[in-house]
């Protein structure tokens, strides 16, 4: 058991620099589009203060990489917006190219904030409140926060605060497997429930605390283990049933 919760405390300890290496990215960014408007615009008539309804940074072949504004600025080249796009190299994936562009429709691709494509048009990363759903649905509500994408533009993972509710909020950390949904994370949820979950081949486990009915009719602190929803191994301190299914 020592050995399992040290294994569990190396994993999100190696999630945390993750996040950490991530973070820095963003700031660096931010850091560095701020020195450009410093440096690149000069005061007049005592005003100090830069307004402008967005921002697109080109590449040396005049290819939209960066956007920032609120909302976004378009992007001829981003693969999002451009629905023949979308139809050519996504919708296949999904077995009904027709419903899954009939879905599409109602996705939102719309943030405040600043969104890094590649030179293909594919978004990368997003720094934003409000980002952009995932190209797989929509999301459950807004989330304010940074997400980031694989080479094809499909989300893999972010952390932010999502909201779910009339004063009902999550925070999680989460990074996606191949198909998309969540693989590992670390959450906060708006009914209590707090801890680090990891899954993969129908299996899941669960670290961490509960409130009764979640994932156990009692309030949970330990160790759940799951494999297509059937209980494998349970550890709960609250109610001392090691080995209990």
């Amino acid at each position: 058991m020592e050995s399992t919760i040290e294994l569990l405390r190396q994993e999100l300890a190696q999630q945390k620099r993750k996040l950490n290496r991530v973070l820095l990215a963003a700031a660096l960014l931010i850091l560095v589009l701020s020195s450009q408007f410093l440096f690149s615009f000069r005061e007049y008539d005592g005003n100090k203060v830069l307004k402008a309804r967005g921002l697109v940074i080109v590449d040396d072949n005049g290819r939209e990489r960066i956007l920032i504004g609120a909302p976004l600025p378009g992007a001829a080249n981003r693969v999002r917006t451009d629905t023949a796009r979308v139809r050519e190299l996504w919708s296949k994936r999904f077995g009904n190219p027709e419903q899954y562009m009939k879905w599409y429709r109602d996705y939102n691709h719309q943030a405040n904030g600043i969104l890094i494509l590649d030179e293909q048009g594919f978004d990368k990363v997003c720094l934003g409140d409000g980002v952009p759903d995932a190209n797989i649905g929509p999301r459950i509500g807004k989330q304010t926060g940074l997400v980031f994408c694989d080479p094809e533009g499909f989300e893999r993972g972010g952390i932010g605060v999502l909201n779910v509710g009339e004063k009902q909020n999550r925070v999680v950390m989460a990074l996606d497997g191949e198909n998309g949904t969540d693989a590992t994370g670390i959450s906060v949820m708006e009914d209590g429930e707090t801890g680090f979950f990891a899954g993969g081949k129908g299996y899941r486990m669960f670290l961490g605390a509960s409130p009764a009915g979640g994932y156990t009719p009692e309030p949970f602190f330990g160790m759940l283990i799951n494999k297509k929803k059937q209980t494998l191994y349970k550890l709960n301190l609250v109610t001392d049933t090691a080995g209990k299914k």
